[in-house]
């Protein structure tokens, strides 16, 4: 659906008009910055998933943000050094979008192609991204035309939609189609079952597959909840769901009522940076949320030093692509320093 603009929005009355802290968050709001510069140093977990992958099907569950793509990103170096060829497919085009955009800068764009239901730019190259409803297709291609796909090694990035009811045949079929000559690495979220995935995966490609795990985040997750008055407080509490917020439910407060009203960003946004908690990203369950959530962000404050650095990034984003310079959505991320992403 086509981008609109429109602004004649209502908000209930009085919604996050308070904003203010719990004050069992103050310690942890403290702790929030960004770290010191250390020279970069690869995790027991990553140096050994880079060393098995160049001889079998590896398997490597991390949580969130462990480092999973650097081990994808040090692999593939490896692949081209041999003057081989890798796929990577991940089960999004905004996510494949992404990755392609750091592999390009990684690798070079010469060296690196991507093919969605949308795009299919420089598909010959040796490092191809894509989604993997389009891997998948390619070894019914290859298949039916008694050829070998052209990859020497395949990544399978969120490997934990395996477990999905609706998409996770295609991932099983991947797998199972994929000849075993193929190196495999699988990039997953925290799963229980990853042995039991690998001696599948050795049972149905005649291959050694091993597992590697890591079980820490490197940046804790802290939850919080922001109540209609304002409030900011805490998810947990001692002992399970904060007590506010089981109050809070029990009187009905959590409750949609026919005709409420759209839930303001902007408020959202302005108590978010009030307490120093941007950048942040909204999680919405179609494109049309993410477009319309645009709408509803306020100009950012004038720091003249972060907006000067992101039009520069502009400029030379539109250099590359000049189409998207009558892009709808450009003057609200230069504005109010917002997007929308998603796979549209």
């Amino acid at each position: 659906m086509a981008f609109r603009e429109k602004r004649n929005h209502r908000y209930k009355k009085g919604l996050y008009e308070n904003p203010r802290i719990d004050s069992s968050l103050k310690p942890l709001l403290k702790k929030i910055g960004i770290p010191e510069e250390r020279p970069f140093c690869p995790d027991p977990f990553q140096k050994e998933a880079l060393e098995l992958c160049r001889f079998y099907d590896v398997l490597v569950s991390a949580p969130t943000g462990a480092g999973k793509t650097w081990i994808a990103i040090q692999a593939i170096h490896g692949m081209l050094a041999e003057q081989k060829r890798v796929w990577y497919a991940s089960p999004l085009k905004a996510l494949s979008n992404s990755i392609y955009q750091e592999f390009c800068h990684e690798f070079g764009s010469p060296y690196c192609g991507i093919i969605t239901g949308d795009r299919k730019e420089n598909p010959d190259a040796p490092v191809i991204v894509g989604t993997t409803e389009i891997l998948r297709n390619q070894l019914y291609d290859a298949m039916h035309e008694g050829i070998s796909i052209a990859a020497d090694m395949v990544v399978m990035d969120e490997a934990h939609y395996l477990s999905d009811p609706d998409r996770g045949v295609v991932w099983e079929e991947v797998l199972i189609y994929l000849p075993a000559r193929v190196r495999l690495l699988l990039l997953s979220a925290t799963i229980s079952n990853a042995e039991e995935i690998a001696a599948w995966l050795e049972e149905i490609r005649g291959q050694p597959a091993k597992v590697v795990r890591a079980h820490e985040r490197p940046v804790p997750l802290e939850m919080l909840f922001l109540f209609p008055d304002g409030l900011l407080a805490p998810l947990g509490g001692k002992r399970g769901l904060n007590p506010k917020i089981r109050k809070f439910i029990a009187s009905g407060g959590g409750k949609r009522k026919r005709g409420s009203r759209r839930v303001d960003f902007g408020a959202i946004v302005r108590i978010l940076r009030q307490f120093d908690l941007l950048p942040a990203i909204f999680f919405l369950k179609s494109r049309m949320e993410c477009d319309r959530a645009l709408l509803l962000c306020p100009r950012a404050p004038d720091k003249e030093e972060i907006k000067e650095k992101l039009h520069q990034e502009v400029r030379l984003f539109l250099k590359n692509y000049p189409h998207l310079q009558r892009h709808r959505q450009l003057k609200y991320m230069l504005e109010s320093l917002v997007a929308s992403h998603h796979g549209g």
